[in-house]
């Protein structure tokens, strides 16, 4: 049954203007001092009747939801829709209006829509009586069926919620970040055209990745039939583009991933040529090869049974400080990201214990993938199970004997303050990446100093790494879509 509210009611009392009614009959529901009293009653209302209904595959938008969006089409005809509206917001438009069933996924993004431009609501030009009534935000919000379109489909949301189901379309936190991200972009800019160039998604109508499930059917954009939210054109179901989000349980034989809890931190690593580092009077001298450390490597087994190590070798964007950090001599580092992913897809690189002997695992023969992602370099090897090392390293790891990896390499591109208390690597090259079982104390590593000052090098405190800025920013969007889950 939809509701409506409306203002100044003859029907109400001059204290409490406000009046919520049925749309069909005109029936009075009640009358409330403030709109936001009224706007409570009516998204009980809708709870409430969707408490009895059962999961369905679409649904249809009550009449509140229609009369709202045939308002944004004539507001949309009068051209006071604003420069950045979309034709998919149009396209919706006409389907609220029209009282078309929308799926699940649409109802969704209706209630996404509206949670992220509640602030619209406080916008000049907003409501009626106001200057620039009915400002650009009114048309879009009208658009997605305006108050009961927030209303009705929250409701739904809400319900499925205290039902404890997870929606159609279960995507993660990041999953979700990346569709918001791209809402907003479409909404400044426009949609994303179909081609290659700055505002192109690159897609095509047949998707290489089609046996793998990757398609613009299972693609939370798909509006279907043969349209995308945020790019233009024709688009086949059967297509896709690189703006894809796709469940993994949608994916065809992918196993799912488990979320890293907390992103690993680096440390300096502990060979003997680390004290190598030498300050001269054109900045500062380092070895040839330098290493190292990421806490934090796990044993898992694959479907065969095999021993599988995962891990971090590498943290990009982590700032970490080298000899005591500036204030001991030393320096602070950072990898930028994607600084080993030339080296990844290009060297040979083996997988050692403690950066020495017979390799556990190897690019060469596919035992080893490196892969660059957004946190650093993640190494997976499958071990031998019949190699004594391979045996020794496994009792190591589910002892939790052995709990980092490590990984050897030269810069080479780099950059450093004119003070060389910062260095800041942008390429590097792949030695080796290793397990490794030295303690984790960077105070003993990596020492830079003079014979004047080696004394107090060694006595002072040593400022332990913290997470850089980056991953600080990485976790709060996580928790913040968390909550909006």
């Amino acid at each position: 049954m939809p509701w409506e509210i409306v203002q100044e009611d003859a029907a109400c009392p001059v204290d409490r203007p406000f009046g919520v009614h049925k749309v069909d009959d005109g029936e009075l529901e009640g009358c409330h001092a403030t709109y936001a009293e009224a706007d409570d009653q009516m998204s009980a209302l809708y709870m409430a009747e969707s408490e009895g209904e059962e999961r369905q595959d679409s649904y249809t938008p009550p009449e509140g939801v229609r009369v709202a969006a045939r308002r944004a089409l004539d507001w949309i005809a009068e051209g006071l829709a604003g420069d950045g509206f979309t034709d998919v917001g149009r396209a919706r438009a006409a389907q609220l209006a029209r009282g078309d069933a929308v799926s699940r996924e649409t109802v969704g993004r209706m209630a996404n829509y509206f949670g992220r431009h509640a602030s619209d609501r406080d916008a000049e030009g907003f409501n009626r009586g106001e200057d620039g009534y009915p400002s650009p935000g009114r048309v879009a919000w009208d658009a997605w069926g305006g108050d009961a379109g927030r209303d009705w489909a929250s409701s739904i949301v809400a319900s499925e919620e205290r039902n404890g189901e997870e929606g159609e379309y279960p995507i993660t936190p990041r999953q979700q970040a990346h569709y918001e991200a791209v809402e907003s972009v479409v909404e400044l800019f426009g949609q994303f055209g179909q081609g290659i160039g700055e505002g192109g998604a690159h897609y095509v109508a047949e998707s290489p990745f089609a046996d793998e499930g990757m398609v613009c059917s299972s693609c939370v954009f798909y509006e279907g039939p043969r349209a995308c939210e945020v790019v233009s054109g024709d688009i086949d179901p059967e297509g896709i583009c690189k703006l894809w989000i796709i469940p993994e349980s949608l994916l065809v034989g992918v196993e799912p991933t488990v979320p890293v809890e907390e992103a690993p931190t680096m440390e300096v690593g502990g060979d003997d040529d680390m004290d190598e580092y030498e300050r001269t009077a054109d900045g500062v001298s380092t070895p040839d090869r330098e290493v190292r450390r990421v806490e934090r490597v796990e044993l898992r087994e694959s479907e065969d049974g095999l021993p599988v190590v995962e891990g971090y070798a590498t943290v990009y964007e982590y700032r970490y400080d080298i000899g005591g950090g500036p204030e001991a001599g030393g320096f602070t580092e950072v990898i930028s990201r994607g600084a080993a992913a030339k080296s990844a897809r290009e060297a040979s690189v083996p997988l050692l214990v403690n950066h020495d002997g017979i390799p556990l695992a190897h690019t060469r023969s596919g035992t080893l993938s490196l892969e660059s992602d957004d946190i650093g370099l993640r190494i997976s090897a499958t071990l031998d199970p019949s190699n004594p090392t391979a045996q020794e390293v496994r009792s190591a790891l589910e002892r939790g004997d052995m709990t980092a990896m490590s990984f050897a390499f030269t810069p080479v591109r780099q950059s450093w303050s004119k003070d060389y208390s910062q260095r800041t690597i942008t390429e590097l090259k792949l030695y080796d990446v290793s397990l490794v079982t030295y303690p984790a104390n960077p105070s003993t590593v990596a020492k830079i100093r003079s014979d004047e000052d080696a004394e107090a090098t060694e006595t002072a405190d040593v400022k332990q790494p913290g997470r850089s800025v980056e991953h600080a920013r990485r976790q709060q969007a996580a928790d913040a879509a968390k909550k909006r889950r």
